[in-house]
C-alpha cells in the first residue's frame, strides 16, 4: 500500500477539482445551459454533470489505488469498475444519448451495463471458469454490439472513423478476452473510451483555446500507459509512467474546468450582445409609432414596418400578408427582397387561399422555432417549375399577426437568418411578437375607428336628412299638385312645361322617400331567413342589368348555412343594390371580356361573413364608399375620377345606394364594409349574426364553426 502513496497529491487535487465542478454545476449561470443541440446531444448543464461523475468516479478509482486494495473482492470490482465508467461519462456527455427513446434507454447504461458486469466477474473471480470465461465473452460480445450501434447514429465523428476504432479496439478485446487477458481488456477498453473522447472534444470545440489542449493532451497521456500495457504486454512501465498518468488526469481536469469557464465567458458575452441587439430592436419599433399608422390597404405604412424588421432584426428579409375578402392573401409590404422574389411571393399569395393556410398548418408544412415564430414549407403552395423553388425561397419563418380577441389579422414572412449556426431563442423572438401584437392591435383600432367615423357621419346626415325631408315634404306636396293642374289644362306649351315640372317634383320626391328611409331603414317583422334560399334566386332579380354590362354572376354559397333573423325583403333589396353598384364598376371599361361578380359566403362562429366582389374599378376611397352623395374630388391622388360614386337607381335615390345598405345591415344588427381587392377589384363584405332560438346554442355553434385563420394557435401551443 506504501507503493501508491505518491498518488496522495494528485487523489487531493482531483478532489478539489470535483469540487469545483460541483460548484460550476449547481451555479448553472450558463445562458446555454437549457439547450439541447439538434443532433441529440446532451445540453451544456447535463454535460457538465456528466462530467462531473466523471471525475467522482476518477477519484473513487484513485482513492482505492491509494488506500492498496488490490487483492480479488468487491473493492477490486469497484475500482475496475469506476476506471472503465469514468471516461465513459466523458464520452457519454458528447455522443448521442439514447439507443432507446421509448422506453428512454441511454447508449452510456446499453454499454456501461456489460462492461460493469466484466469488471464485476474479474474484480471477484480473476480466474473465473469455464462459465465465468463465457459469461466475460458474452459482456465483450454485447459490449461491440452496442459500440457499433452507438457509432452508426449521426454525431460529431464520422461514421467510418468510428467504426474503425471500434472494430479495432473490439477485436482485440475479443481476443484477448479468449486469451484470458481480463486485465488487459479492462485497460483497452478504459484507453479507447480515452481516445474516443479525446477526438471528441476535438470535434465538439473547434477552437485553439488552453482549456482544450489541456483537456484532450491530458486525456491522451492519460490513455497512453493502459494502452501501451494491453498492446504490447508491457507489464512493467517505467516509474514515470505512473506519475505521467496521474498529471493527465489533473491536466485533464484543468483543461475541463477552463472548458466550463470558457464556456461561460463566451455565452456572457453573446448574451450582452443579444441583448444590446435586442434593446436596439424594440427601440427602433418603438419609434414606428404603429398606434398613428392607418393601417388598410391603400397605405404602404407596411412597407417601413418590413424594413425596420429588416434592418435591425435577426432576419435580413422580411414580408406580410394580408387576407382579402375573396379569401386569398396580398402582399401588402415586403423589404429586403428583390423584384423577382416579391413578384413571386405575391403570385403564391394571389392563388393560396386561408383555408389552404389552415390545411398547412393542420399537417407537417409547419413546425414551431421559438415563441409564436414557426418554420414552414411552401412546398404545398408551390406550382410546377415555380420560381421560389427555382430561388431556393422554400422553408421561411412565419408569424401570424392577430388582434386581441384573436381574430386573425395576416401573416410576418421572415428569411434570411443572420449567423444560422446561432439558435433563435425566445427572447429574440419577443420583439417581433411585441411588434406583431402592436399591428395586430392597431388594424383592429383602426377598423373600430372607421366604424364608428362612418356610424357618426350617418348618424349626422341622417338627422339632416330627416330635417330637410319633412321641411321640402309639404312644399313640394304643394309644387306637384298645382304642376298636376296645369298638365291637365288645354295649352299645349304650358302641358309640356308642367310635365317637366311634375317629372322633377317626382324625382325630388323619390330623393325625399330615400332620405327618410335612410334616416329609420325600418325594419318590418324579424322572422328566421335562410341566407343560401335568399341568395340562391338573386340572379333572377338583376338578370337584365347582368345581360346588358355582359357581367357574369357567379354565386358560391354552402346550403348548410345557418340562418339570420332579417326581413327578408330588405336583406334581398340590400344584395341587389350591392350587385347593381358592383356593375357600375364597369362602365367606361372599353373591353367586355372576364367581367365578373362573385358572392360568397362564409360561416364563422357566431356570424355568417358574405362578400360581393368584382374585378371592375375599385373604390376611390373605401372609407366613405357609405357616405351619402359621396363623390371623389377631381385631382385627388390615388382617385378614380371615372368611377361612378353615386347611384341613380330606381326607388333608391341619387347617392343614397350603398348608404341605405349601411343603415338596414346595421339595423339587424351586423355589419358592412367596403375593401379594394389586390390586383384589382373591389368588393363588400357583409356581417350577419346567426339566428338561434336558444342563445345556449352559440356555445355549440363555437364548437362546429372556427373561424378562417391561418396556422391557428398551433405556435402558441407549442409555447406553452
Amino acid at each position: 500500500m506504501a507503493g501508491e502513496l505518491y498518488q496522495v497529491p494528485t487523489l487531493v487535487l482531483l478532489a478539489a477539482a470535483v469540487a469545483v465542478f460541483a460548484g460550476l454545476w449547481l451555479q448553472g449561470t450558463s445562458l446555454a445551459a437549457h439547450e439541447e443541440p439538434d443532433d441529440g446531444r446532451p445540453g451544456a448543464r447535463r454535460r457538465q454533470l456528466l462530467w462531473l461523475a466523471g471525475w467522482v468516479l476518477s477519484v473513487v478509482r484513485l482513492a482505492l489505488q491509494v488506500a492498496g486494495w488490490n487483492m480479488p473482492g468487491w473493492h477490486l470490482a469497484l475500482s475496475f469498475s469506476a476506471s472503465v465508467l469514468a471516461p465513459l461519462m466523458f464520452l457519454a456527455s458528447l455522443a448521442p444519448q439514447y439507443v432507446i427513446r421509448r422506453p428512454p434507454v441511454p447508449f452510456v447504461a446499453a454499454f456501461g451495463l456489460p462492461i460493469v458486469v466484466y469488471c464485476a466477474i474479474v474484480g471477484l473471480h480473476p480466474a473465473p471458469g469455464p462459465i465465468g470465461d463465457l459469461s466475460l465473452l458474452a459482456c465483450t460480445i454485447a459490449g461491440i454490439a452496442v459500440a457499433v450501434e452507438w457509432s452508426l447514429y449521426e454525431q460529431l465523428l464520422p461514421v467510418w472513423l468510428s467504426l474503425i476504432i471500434v472494430a479495432l479496439i473490439g477485436g482485440a478485446a475479443a481476443w484477448l478476452t479468449v486469451r484470458g487477458d481480463f486485465g488487459e481488456v479492462i485497460s483497452l477498453t478504459h484507453s479507447g473510451i480515452l481516445l474516443m473522447t479525446a477526438l471528441l472534444f476535438l470535434s465538439a470545440f473547434r477552437r485553439l483555446s488552453t482549456g482544450l489542449v489541456f483537456t484532450v493532451g491530458g486525456l491522451l497521456l492519460w490513455a497512453l500507459p493502459a494502452f501501451l500495457a494491453a498492446t504490447l504486454y508491457v507489464q512493467a512501465l517505467p516509474p514515470g509512467f505512473g506519475r505521467l498518468v496521474d498529471v493527465a488526469k489533473v491536466v485533464a481536469a484543468i483543461g475541463m474546468i477552463l472548458l466550463v469557464l470558457e464556456e461561460e465567458i463566451t455565452a456572457n458575452v453573446a448574451a450582452r450582445q443579444r441583448d444590446r441587439r435586442i434593446r436596439l430592436e424594440m427601440e427602433r419599433y418603438a419609434a414606428l409609432y404603429v398606434a398613428d399608422i392607418p393601417f388598410n390597404e391603400e397605405e404602404s405604412a407596411y412597407e417601413g414596418v418590413c424594413r425596420a424588421i429588416a434592418e435591425v432584426s435577426r432576419f435580413s428579409q422580411a414580408a406580410i400578408f394580408l387576407p382579402s375578402p375573396d379569401g386569398k392573401f396580398w402582399l401588402a409590404g415586403r423589404a429586403g427582397m428583390d423584384g423577382s422574389l416579391a413578384a413571386a411571393l405575391a403570385a403564391m399569395a394571389r392563388r393560396t387561399s386561408v383555408s389552404r393556410a389552415r390545411e398547412m398548418a393542420a399537417g407537417k408544412s409547419v413546425s414551431p422555432v421559438a415563441g409564436s415564430l414557426m418554420l414552414t414549407d411552401l412546398a404545398p403552395v408551390m406550382e410546377p417549375g415555380d420560381d421560389l423553388e427555382q430561388m431556393r425561397f422554400r422553408q421561411p419563418y412565419v408569424m401570424v399577426i392577430r388582434a386581441r380577441d384573436r381574430q386573425f389579422q395576416g401573416v410576418l414572412m421572415l428569411a434570411g437568418l443572420r449567423n444560422p449556426s446561432a439558435p433563435l431563442n425566445p427572447e429574440e423572438v419577443l420583439p417581433l411578437e411585441l411588434l406583431v401584437a402592436r399591428i395586430g392591435a392597431a388594424r383592429e383600432h383602426a377598423a373600430l375607428l372607421r366604424r364608428l367615423m362612418q356610424s357618426e357621419r350617418l348618424a349626422g346626415l341622417g338627422q339632416l336628412a330627416g330635417g330637410v325631408a319633412h321641411e321640402l315634404n309639404n312644399p313640394l306636396q304643394a309644387v306637384t299638385g298645382f304642376a298636376e293642374l296645369l298638365v291637365d289644362s288645354e295649352e299645349s306649351l304650358t302641358t309640356r312645361h308642367a310635365g317637366v315640372i311634375l317629372s322633377e317634383a317626382r324625382r325630388m320626391k323619390q330623393i325625399i322617400d330615400s332620405l327618410l328611409r335612410f334616416r329609420s331603414a325600418a325594419l318590418m317583422e324579424r322572422l328566421p331567413v335562410s341566407m343560401a334560399e335568399l341568395l340562391g334566386d338573386i340572379q333572377s332579380y338583376v338578370q337584365t342589368d347582368l345581360e346588358r354590362a355582359r357581367v357574369d354572376l357567379q354565386v358560391k354559397v354552402p346550403e348548410d348555412l345557418p340562418q339570420v333573423r332579417a326581413d327578408a325583403e330588405q336583406l334581398r333589396q340590400v344584395f341587389v343594390q350591392l350587385i347593381e353598384h358592383a356593375i357600375s364598376a364597369f362602365e367606361g371599361s372599353l373591353t367586355h371580356e372576364g367581367r365578373r361578380i362573385l358572392i360568397e359566403a362564409e360561416r364563422h362562429p357566431r356570424s355568417i361573413h358574405l362578400v360581393v366582389s368584382h374585378n371592375g374599378r375599385p373604390f376611390a376611397e373605401p372609407a366613405r364608399a357609405f357616405d351619402p352623395f359621396f363623390k371623389a374630388r377631381p385631382g385627388r391622388e390615388g382617385a378614380d375620377r371615372s368611377f361612378p360614386q353615386e347611384d341613380a337607381l330606381p326607388g333608391s335615390g341619387q347617392g343614397l345606394g350603398l348608404s341605405i345598405c349601411y343603415a338596414v345591415v346595421r339595423e339587424h344588427g351586423g355589419g358592412i364594409s367596403a375593401v379594394n381587392l389586390h390586383p384589382a377589384g373591389a368588393a363588400v363584405v357583409v356581417e350577419m349574426p346567426i339566428w338561434v332560438e336558444n342563445p345556449a346554442e352559440a356555445e355549440e355553434n363555437d364548437k362546429r364553426a372556427q373561424p378562417g385563420a391561418m396556422f391557428a394557435d398551433k405556435g402558441h401551443a407549442s409555447a406553452r
